[in-house]
């Protein structure tokens, strides 16, 4: 589903099933309402789709008609496949809900689509039905400024606050005195947001310090965003989150939806 505030939205509802035991369906195999590529009835699904999304619209008011896809093999290379095919401006994946036996709410398909996409990744829980509050999470990188702009366009799109935040790391050394805050990469992540907010609804820049992982968390923990928007960089074994991995603790752990900036 492209994000564009200037152009029609393309949206694929798809499903993605094994390939027959019988084997008389082979992997990659595509079926949709779009293009005469395959006959489906996408009624149930788009019945369901829609009664998710209630009655607000997708395009300014002007509706849109889905086009609803079964794909046969392996939901996380199908998705992508897709993805790719279709030229997505964003995937849309479902985040399952914490239990104790899985504290993390991250599956198998979706950390295989964020592994292997190029293309922005949107992961919602159940429970968000609306998105009134973003929260941008910045590192001092020069990639910091193309996520903003992200987070500013996604904010615009659901008409929803925007806040910044970054976070200064620990210090090495800990006899050394700590110093002043903020430090000269969060200066210049101000300056960037204070331009990138001119002529739109402020929007400050929170320096934290301290392990980025758990000062991000704690932070979500306090203002309740309902979107977590991070870049992340594709590939990494599935299933591993090395502790020093920062996007991908967040993607895992995070308690509300995240949107993904490839970088």
């Amino acid at each position: 589903m492209a994000l564009t505030a200037d152009s029609p939205v393309h949206l694929t509802i798809l499903k993605v099933v094994p390939v027959p035991a019988k084997g008389d369906v082979p992997a990659g195999r595509l079926l949709t309402t779009e293009g005469g590529q395959g006959l489906i009835d996408g009624g149930a699904e788009l019945a369901q789709f829609e009664a998710w999304l209630g009655p607000e619209s997708l395009n300014g008011g002007r509706r849109v008609t889905p086009e609803v896809a079964v794909a046969f093999g392996i939901p996380g290379i199908e998705i992508s496949r897709l993805a790719d095919l279709r030229g997505v401006g964003l995937i849309v994946l479902g985040r399952r809900p914490r239990t104790p036996d899985h504290p993390l709410l991250l599956g198998e398909t979706a950390d295989a689509v964020v592994r292997r996409s190029d293309h922005p990744v949107l992961f919602v829980p159940p429970e968000v039905s609306r998105i009134d509050r973003v929260l941008v999470a910045l590192d001092g990188t020069d990639r910091a400024v193309r996520v903003l702009e992200r987070a500013h366009a996604v904010a615009q799109r659901f008409n929803a606050k925007l806040r910044a935040l970054t976070v200064e790391p620990d210090l090495v050394d800990e006899r050394t005195p700590p110093a002043p805050m903020p430090r000269a990469r969060s200066v210049r992540l101000a300056d960037a947001v204070g331009r990138r907010s001119k002529g739109q609804p402020e929007v400050r820049l929170e320096v934290r310090q301290g392990n980025p992982i758990h000062e991000v968390l704690a932070h979500c923990s306090t203002t309740k965003p309902d979107l977590l928007v991070i870049g992340y960089r594709r590939g990494g074994p599935p299933k591993v989150i090395g502790p020093t991995e920062i996007a991908r603790n967040l993607l895992y752990a995070a308690p509300c939806a995240v949107y993904t900036v490839p970088l």
